[in-house]
């Protein structure tokens, strides 16, 4: 008899072994918030657990489902900042005029909350990288001579950068404090892999959006890009669509983010091709896949001039990394340049970000956002940003909320006094 229980207790103890599965997604948990709370700035870094409405995209797009990195085009994950997520919101089948299932490489709110205190320099920035870059065996001297290798970076950090700080992996968010509060170019980890999806834990984080409803699952991520924007270029459709709407219209147009991109960098020189997920060459190597928007004058799904010729509709984006071996530094675009594109303006009238006390351009990822050549095989690379945001120091409740919150506490040490 004691036979027999022993081998039907090992039999079932083995069924149950095969019937859970290696990763089970931990359960999302809301954040408990007072209505109307808003992000407050200041010097401090708020956490990501206290930071309400997360969503990330993941390169590849993947659903929470069935155990968890189960792979699903164009979703959108939700996240609480302790490792729990959920699914959030899904693009496919939204686009009447492009109906591919492809993948999410941007994400944004029409109505990014701190997107003017980011201009201002006193919200902190938000941004991951691309887990592949393309290096080059040997630096400058010039021209460069090296051919360029794809390499993989870390999904976790820390990742040592030129310029002496040290940032989150590709898999993790970074940050970099506002310069009216801090030094300039102080970069950090903001949320590691375990924060923001405890199982399984996240390679490459390719899009971020913060501060939308509770819980993240509802989303308010209502712009997005997908890879590679020329691909959205197809017979009896619109023209190439860089961002789209979450109704399935086109947003911004792809010329429109060339014109942007070529005025400040210059033309795309021949030879210059992004290498992921395919060699594309010339204007359709251009590809956004980073994004904060501010959407304020008439249609929030169109990209708008103000009609009295003042600030319009306005974006901060990014682009893919695209490769130029003959050119002095080996890159066209480094994929970490953090343009400022104003409808009002025009694609003539882009600029970069200053932030952090400097400013977002060529140069400086050149100087200050070298991979350490230790993760590269000796190399020479940079990394390529590849979702954005911006978080403040802390939730401010909104006046009403305010004096709400304040009377009942008032009221709470009334009745403590009357019982005592």
């Amino acid at each position: 008899m004691r036979i027999r229980l022993l081998v039907v207790g090992l039999v079932c103890g083995l069924v149950m072994c095969l019937a859970v599965p290696a990763d089970a997604t931990i359960e999302y948990t809301p954040i408990d918030l007072i209505p109307g709370a808003t992000p407050g700035l200041g010097p401090g870094l708020i956490k990501p657990s206290e930071t309400f409405g997360k969503e990330y995209s993941h390169d590849m797009d993947e659903s929470t489902t069935l155990g968890g990195g189960t792979p699903d085009t164009e979703q959108v994950i939700a996240w609480d900042g302790v490792g729990g997520t959920d699914d959030g919101l899904d693009y496919t089948g939204t686009r009447p005029s492009f109906d591919t299932d492809s993948q999410v490489d941007a994400t944004a709110h029409h109505a990014d909350a701190l997107f003017r205190s980011i201009r201002d320099d006193r919200a902190h920035l938000i941004f991951s990288h691309d887990d592949m870059i393309s290096y080059y065996t040997s630096g400058p001297p010039i021209p460069v001579a090296s051919g360029f290798i794809a390499a993989t970076v870390p999904s976790a950090g820390p990742i040592p950068l030129s310029g002496g700080s040290t940032i989150a992996g590709a898999g993790e968010l970074s940050y970099e404090l506002a310069g009216d509060f801090a030094a300039p170019s102080t970069h950090g980890t903001w949320a590691t892999q375990t924060e923001i999806n405890g199982m399984p834990l996240p390679a490459d984080v390719d899009g971020v959006e913060l501060w939308g409803p509770e819980p993240g699952i509802e989303g308010d991520a209502d712009k997005y890009s997908l890879q590679v924007d020329i691909f959205s270029a197809g017979a009896g459709g619109p023209p190439a669509t860089s961002v789209w709407n979450l109704s399935g219209t086109p947003y911004i147009s792809h010329a429109t983010i060339v014109t942007a991109v070529t005025t400040l960098l210059g033309a795309v020189p021949d030879g210059a091709v992004i290498p992921f997920p395919d060699f594309i060459d010339g204007n359709a190597a251009i590809n956004l896949d980073a994004l904060m928007v501010r959407d304020v004058i008439g249609d929030p799904n169109s990209f708008d001039r103000s009609p009295d010729g003042s600030p319009g509709d306005q974006i901060i984006f990014s682009i893919q990394q695209i490769l130029s071996p003959g050119e002095p530094d080996g890159y066209y675009a480094t994929g970490s340049e953090l343009f400022v594109l104003d409808a009002s303006l025009g694609p003539a009238g882009v600029e970069y970000l200053e932030h952090g006390g400097h400013v977002w351009d060529h140069d400086y990822a050149l100087t200050e956002l070298l991979i350490s050549p230790d993760l590269i095989e000796g190399g020479y690379g940079v990394i390529d940003i590849n979702a954005i945001e911006a978080v403040g120091a802390l939730i401010v409740p909104e006046p009403t909320a305010l004096a709400l919150l304040l009377t009942c506490c008032a009221s709470a040490v009334v009745i403590r006094r009357r019982r005592v």
